[in-house]
Order: structure tokens, then C-alpha cells, then sequence
């Protein structure tokens, strides 16, 4: 990164002595109040902890934990959009489960009730009679796990998962035996009444408060990131901003971030303007919390938890790109302009940007493909093209477009973009040369594919050997140069390189042409010179005989 790392320098948290997390939980249990130690701890530097240590080290930590800890870990881990995940509830049950009857009764008073509610109710069916005496009615196909309370006046259908059960029947028996009969009658009888989705649509609600003031961004939210927008009309907005409208809160995660961006900056990627830009701006305090709110944002949108490092890294380092391409892309790359975008512009917004223009060049190539010339295989949309033309377009037809289809590198900048868009008009010049130049339709080409019987397969052809013996046939004069030559008419490598000539190619078109089809065309040119140059055993050779279908059927 040319010995640049203002990010690592602007975001890395201060940690002067790097301790392990089993060390700090030793150093926190043996304090004189272990209670006190653990509690000392703010709820996301617990969440934190319990996650570096791993389910089962962190367990004793929950035994001293307070209540509000154990919230902020549901609230970070038991959400999958709005929805609860029943596995995660599963995992943090058998958790509770665990710890002392007082600790346990001390958490449950204070938790969101509609949290565990919502799990009892999704995972267990109450049956009683209305009289004792009465014979209880349960369903032929309810489940085989069934049981009575502790009370015996509920037979409780428990889910046929013979673990899942497990866990069900033991919290249940726990009601019983940590609070009076009166209680855990009144839990299951609450809980049996109430509709699902009213206490999933209030814990989420609740939950969604409460991760708000810890810095977090609920994915709905996240979403807006992605919205689209007019990219000509917000960089235009963005370069005659007169006065900063930012609005920044601090943001509590600082250690993961460190590890992020530590390993951004030892990557193999592009300069980043971005990162250049920065070091020419004094007060960077603003730009720091809106970067780690952003990537924490795109995390989430991507479906991460907050303890996922790894995705958390790919979030830092795909919200850096996507602000570095809005920001080149708004500034020109003009280093005042981009200096006072910084200073006035939301980082929201650039990322925002950053997105739509690569949204843009996935557009493009979504129309190149919809007009159907790009193939002569049935179940290949892009027979026609080379392998690396191939990648290229799958790229950019992806959900979030990328550079590469075969690669999961996203889009860094202009000159990222400028590659795809320069593929697409490459692409789109061939087309342009066989429906404007020859006068000649994909199915043209499928009919002399098949046809003529070529032997290594249509797979293989392409539209640029096919250019390469149509324009040899041409050059030698052959009556009907729409067809294969024989192994006895390949001309000799510089008749080739002649026929494939801008000149020539130029000469195919009855009227003048932009001049960017021009340019388009001298390049097409080039190109295939540099295949037949590639492809050609010797200077001074023929091609040898599995070649001589006039490089048409130079195998890829």
C-alpha cells in the first residue's frame, strides 16, 4: 500500500500489552470479588470475552454475569433479521442451565420475558383436562416426547429432536424447582396463550432499542446502504456540498476492528485513494466512527454476528472499497475536492455511491447478455466468448458485482471498473462486427459451427477465431469467405495478420462510425493479431494440421 497505513494508525485500538483471553479471564477470577470483576465489564466487552474464550471456557463467566450482559449476548446472537434462531436459544438454554439456581433465577427475572417465551412456545405443546380426573387428550401426531410438570397439571408435548427435548425438559423442571409451583404454572400458562409472532415482533422491537445504543444498526437498516441512487446527480451533490451534515455517535468495538484493518493493510490490494486522502486530513475523529459504524453495518448485512472476526474483516475491507470508488468517482481524483468531501459528506454516502457505480457496470452487462448473441450452445449463455471474457461478464452479472467471476475480490476502484467496462465494450465491438460489418446472426455462426463439422467441438468457437477466418478468406479472395478453410488454403502467418488488419476490419462497414466504435475497432484489431501471434507455433511455421481450420478451432 506504498508504506500507507493512516487506517491502521486512525482505527487500531491502544492496547499496549496483549494479553490472551484465558489470562484475563484467570485475572478477572481471581480478583478479591470475581462478582464484581466480572461485572465490571461493560455488556460488549463481556459479549467480547465470552465469544474469545469459546462456549465452553466462557461458561464460568456466567456464572458471576449480570443480567444486562446476558441480555446484550441474546441480543447479538439469537437474531437472524427479525427472526429468532431456535439453534442459538438452544445453545444459550443449555448455558443457563448450568449455573447456580440464585444466578439463575436472577437472570431470568430480568431478561426479556417474551425472548423465552417465544422459545417455550415455538418448541412445546401444553395438554390438561379440565377436570383432574379426565383422561387428557393429546393428538395422534404430536410428538412422542411427552412428560407431565412437576405439579402434574400439564402433560407437556416436547419436539421429537431427543436434544432438543432434553434441554426443553430440564428448563421446564428448572421453572419448577427455582420458583414456587405458583410461578412456573403462571410462566407455562403465559406463555401457552400468547401468540408467536406478537412476542417475536416485541423482543424484536425491545432488542432493536437496546443494540442501537451499543453502536449497532439493525439489518433492515443496513440495508439502506445498498439503495440505489442517481450516481451522476449524488457525486454532483457531493462536489458542491457547502457545509457538513454528519451526524456520528462513538461506537464500542474497537479490539476486532484492530485485527480487521491490521490485515487490510498487509494485504496484496490496490492503492487506496481513499487512504491517501486521508492523510491530508487533520481532524480525522468523525471519519473513524463513521468507518467502523459502516463496517459493522455491512456485517450485518451480510448476515454476521458480531463475534465473527472473519467476516467482520471481509465487511471492513469490501465498506473501504466501496468508499474509496465513490470517492474517486465524486472527486475525479482531484485531491481538494476529494479532501472536502471527506470534510462534509457523510462516509454513507460515498459507500453508497461506491455500490451503484459498480451496480451500474453489472447493468451493463446484464443488457449485453439479455440480447441473446453470445452463444451457439445450448446450456451456455457465453460460448462465444473467451475464457477470460467469460470470467469477466460472470463477474459482473453477480448479485454484488466483482471483477472476476473466479475470483471473490470485489471492486476497489475506478481502475477496477474501468477494466469491466472497457470488457463490455470489447464484447459488445463483436458483436457489432458480425452483425454490422458481415451482416451475420448468431444463428450464422451456429450454422457454420455445426455444419461444417468441427471436430474439437462449437464449444470452442468463438467469436474471435471465427473473425480470424472469415477475415482470411476474405483477404485470399475465396469466393464464399463465410466457411472453414482446408487444410491446404491456410495462408501464411503475415496474410493472416494482414487480413486481420484495422484497415480491413474498417473496410466492412458501409458508413462512418462514432469515433469511439472506431477506437473500439483498432483495439478489436489488435487483439486478434495478439491472438494469431499467441497461437502461432513459429514465425516461420504453419500451423500444424489439428490447427488448420484457419485458427478457427485453436483450442482454448
Amino acid at each position: 500500500m506504498n508504506d500507507m497505513h493512516h487506517l491502521s494508525a486512525l482505527l487500531s485500538s491502544d492496547s499496549s500489552v496483549a494479553v490472551s483471553p484465558k489470562e484475563r479471564m484467570e485475572m478477572i477470577l481471581q480478583a478479591s470479588d470475581s462478582k464484581e470483576a466480572v461485572r465490571g465489564l461493560s455488556t460488549v466487552e463481556f459479549y467480547d470475552l465470552y465469544h474469545e474464550l469459546g462456549p465452553s471456557d466462557g461458561a464460568v463467566l456466567l456464572e458471576y454475569a449480570s443480567p444486562e450482559q446476558v441480555q446484550t449476548c441474546f441480543d447479538l446472537d439469537l437474531w437472524r433479521n427479525d427472526s429468532m434462531s431456535d439453534e442459538a436459544m438452544t445453545e444459550w438454554t443449555e448455558q443457563l442451565l448450568a449455573v447456580p439456581d440464585e444466578q439463575f433465577a436472577e437472570i431470568w427475572n430480568n431478561i426479556d420475558p417474551e425472548v423465552m417465551a417465544l422459545y417455550l412456545h415455538r418448541n412445546i405443546h401444553l395438554y390438561m383436562s379440565e377436570d383432574r380426573n379426565d383422561e387428557v387428550e393429546i393428538p395422534d401426531d404430536e410428538s412422542p416426547n411427552i412428560a407431565q410438570t412437576p405439579d402434574f397439571n400439564y402433560w407437556v408435548a416436547y419436539p421429537e429432536d431427543a436434544e432438543k427435548a432434553e434441554v426443553l425438559r430440564q428448563l421446564v423442571e428448572r421453572l419448577y424447582r427455582v420458583f414456587d409451583v405458583e410461578k412456573a404454572w403462571a410462566i407455562l400458562e403465559g406463555m401457552h396463550w400468547e401468540m408467536a409472532t406478537d412476542l417475536e415482533e416485541t423482543a424484536y422491537r425491545f432488542r432493536t432499542e437496546r443494540i442501537r445504543e451499543l453502536g449497532f444498526v439493525p439489518r433492515d437498516e443496513s440495508a439502506a446502504l445498498f439503495a440505489r441512487v442517481d450516481i451522476a446527480r449524488e457525486a454532483e451533490a457531493m462536489r458542491s456540498a457547502t457545509q457538513a451534515e454528519l451526524y456520528v455517535r462513538s461506537y464500542p468495538i474497537g479490539e476486532k476492528l484492530a485485527a480487521s484493518i491490521v490485515a487490510y493493510d498487509e494485504s496484496d490490494s490496490k492503492e487506496c485513494y481513499f487512504e491517501k486522502i486521508l492523510s491530508k486530513v487533520s481532524d480525522t475523529e468523525t471519519i473513524r466512527i463513521q468507518l467502523l459504524s459502516l463496517a459493522q453495518q455491512v456485517a450485518t448485512y451480510d448476515g454476521f454476528q458480531p463475534h465473527e472476526t472473519d467476516g467482520f474483516a471481509e465487511s471492513f475491507a469490501l465498506a473501504v472499497a466501496y468508499i474509496n470508488i465513490g470517492l474517486e468517482y465524486a472527486s475525479h481524483e482531484e485531491d481538494d475536492v476529494a479532501v472536502r468531501i471527506l470534510r462534509r459528506v457523510a462516509l454513507k454516502k460515498l459507500l453508497t455511491l461506491g455500490w451503484n457505480v459498480t451496480v451500474e457496470i453489472g447493468r451493463k452487462a446484464k443488457i449485453l447478455i439479455s440480447r441473446g448473441h453470445l452463444s451457439i450452445v445450448e446450456d451456455q449463455r457465453m460460448s462465444l466468448l473467451t475464457g477470460d471474457q467469460r470470467d469477466c461478464v460472470e463477474g459482473m452479472l453477480c448479485s454484488r458485482p466483482r471483477p472476476r467471476f473466479s475470483s471473490l475480490e470485489p471492486y476497489r476502484c475506478m481502475k477496477d471498473i474501468q477494466a469491466s467496462a472497457m470488457c463490455i465494450a470489447d464484447v459488445a465491438t463483436r458483436e457489432l462486427f458480425f452483425g454490422e460489418g458481415l451482416h451475420k446472426t448468431r444463428d450464422d455462426i451456429s450454422l457454420l459451427a455445426y455444419s461444417n463439422d468441427i471436430v474439437i467441438g462449437v464449444e470452442n468457437v468463438n467469436f474471435d477465431n471465427i473473425a480470424i477466418t472469415v477475415m482470411t478468406r476474405r483477404a485470399t479472395k475465396r469466393c464464399e469467405y463465410w466457411g472453414v478453410l482446408a487444410p491446404d488454403e491456410v495462408p501464411d502467418r503475415a496474410t493472416i495478420l494482414d487480413a486481420i488488419s484495422y484497415d480491413s476490419l474498417m473496410s466492412l462497414f458501409e458508413s462512418d462510425v462514432p469515433e469511439t466504435t472506431r477506437v473500439a475497432l483498432r483495439r478489436y484489431a489488435h487483439q486478434l493479431r495478439d491472438y494469431v501471434e499467441e497461437s502461432w507455433p513459429e514465425a516461420d511455421m504453419r500451423p500444424e494440421a489439428q490447427y488448420c481450420q484457419a485458427l478457427l478451432i485453436v483450442e482454448e
